[in-house]
């Protein structure tokens, strides 16, 4: 039996999924982050091998049975980055058939293996990815903390923290929002967040979003403004890759995956709501599996023994 290994890996965290040549997935694991562009190559590498390990030990699977891999991560996109990732994975993989490619193409096929579609990934980062029927693609967003990242876990969690930062400067009392961010990360005092989240913001700041999902859920009018402000620029990042392919003549899907996604049903309202004012012809989609699972699923469709 031949197997297929496939790898999703972003800023927070990586899944590995194992399919055999039927496509039936066999087994799935998670390990830490393999974003080398926000972290490093060796803590991406071993990442990567964690997460295959784990994958591998949970089938009683040896490297060797394993026939192609295909890695789709954040920061891929770049061929410095890709052919660093390909070539690790090589030296793990040795009769394998390796492929390191953006996370963003992975996770458009989580949507549509073909045809047109749009993939809007919401996780530690964000961005926009889309492909016509005459499989031309665009890209929009993706560009980091610093210069994008718009409706991410990181630009969500830096607007709820700047919004505090605000009040305290006014002298305002502390709020609830704000108390409530405190304690979900085990501290009780602002200035205890401020330098928890400052020492490391890259790891840290994404996980002020759950508290603020929360708080959105149960009606805090602070978390519901921020988070309605983040559906609008997720939905402008759809609307930027919709107009470069000019899609909208003929219905086309478009799906949301990443870590943001079905953790806060207010956002997910909010989200659906600006994404179906975009066009007519748009269909928003559940992702058919995991973009660890579409990785896997790429692997076997690379294999010279595929039908295709």
């Amino acid at each position: 039996m031949k197997y297929f290994l496939g790898l999703d890996g972003g800023g927070t965290k990586t899944d590995a999924a194992l399919i055999d040549a039927s496509g039936r997935v066999i087994a799935q694991a998670r390990g830490g982050p393999s974003n080398p562009l926000r972290s490093s190559f060796a803590r991406a590498f071993t990442s990567l091998d964690d997460a295959a390990a784990r994958a591998l030990a949970a089938a009683d699977l040896e490297a060797s049975s394993i026939q192609g891999v295909v890695a789709g991560l954040a920061g891929a996109s770049q061929p410095r980055v890709s052919s660093r990732i390909a070539a690790f994975l090589a030296t793990r993989f040795r009769e394998a058939e390796i492929e390191a490619i953006a996370d963003l193409e992975i996770a458009l096929e989580t949507v549509a293996e073909s045809g047109p579609a749009v993939v809007l990934i919401s996780g530690t980062g964000s961005a926009a990815f889309a492909r016509d029927a005459a499989g031309r693609t665009a890209r929009a967003g993706g560009w980091g903390p610093w210069f994008g990242d718009e409706g991410s876990a990181f630009a969500i969690a830096r607007a709820a923290l700047q919004t505090i930062a605000r009040a305290h400067d006014t002298g305002a009392l502390p709020s609830t929002f704000a108390q409530a961010i405190a304690s979900s990360l085990g501290l009780k005092t602002w200035s205890e967040v401020f330098d928890y989240v400052s020492r490391k913001p890259l790891e840290r700041m994404p996980a002020v979003f759950p508290a603020v999902a929360e708080a959105a859920d149960a009606g805090n009018e602070t978390a519901r403004e921020i988070l309605d402000a983040s559906a609008k620029d997720i939905a402008a990042l759809a609307s930027i890759v919709i107009t470069r392919l000019g899609l909208g003549g003929e219905e086309f899907l478009l799906g949301r995956v990443g870590g943001v996604v079905g953790r806060c049903a207010y956002f997910d309202e909010r989200c659906a709501a600006r994404l179906a004012e975009l066009s007519p012809c748009l269909r928003v989609v559940a992702p058919r599996f995991s973009p660890a699972v579409a990785a896997a699923r790429r692997a076997l469709r690379n294999s010279p023994d595929s039908a295709g």
